[in-house]
């Protein structure tokens, strides 16, 4: 993610330094020679270009920001959903014999440990910046899916 946004300024950065440089001169409205048109100041300057960077630096930021605040959102959902489940897999200890009641109980700590380290995922990811959570994003995508395949089968298990 942080090679494709570099990438995206290094692009537009030229565009704009081409698009500038190489733009059509229009002529005036003064009185000039014929065939001699007077020509517009068209130079750009390196502040000019330092003020595009900056400028395209900080939507990319924001934008960056925006989607990072999306997926936390979505992980929150996402948590308070395992929660649900968790508490339904649960109301079902009492209605078990002994030993299905140990083993769903230890399937619960396993699960419950699983959570956790997720909880701490989502607390690393609001710390980090804009640029580096994307880094943290694959690796909390791949967690929530070793959660829901572990949910399935400890579910599965117990399902009768």
């Amino acid at each position: 993610m942080q090679r494709y946004a570099i990438i995206s300024i290094i692009v537009l950065i030229t565009s704009i330094v081409l698009l500038t440089s190489c733009g059509e001169q229009k002529p005036t409205a003064g009185k000039t020679a014929p065939g001699k048109a007077k020509v517009e100041n068209l130079a750009t300057t390196p502040a000019d270009i330092k003020k595009e960077a900056k400028d395209l630096a900080e939507t990319t930021m924001a934008y960056t920001e925006e989607q990072k605040a999306q997926y936390q959102k979505k992980i929150q959902e996402k948590l308070a959903q395992y929660n649900q489940k968790f508490m339904e897999l649960e109301s079902q200890l009492v209605m078990m014999n002994e030993q299905a009641r140990a083993d769903l109980a230890a399937e619960m700590a396993k699960l419950n440990d699983k959570k956790a380290a997720m909880g701490a995922k989502v607390k690393e990811l609001q710390s980090t910046s804009g640029v580096a959570w994307a880094d943290l994003k694959a690796g909390m995508d791949k967690a929530f899916m070793e959660m829901d395949r572990a949910y399935d089968q400890a579910k599965s298990r117990f399902e009768k």
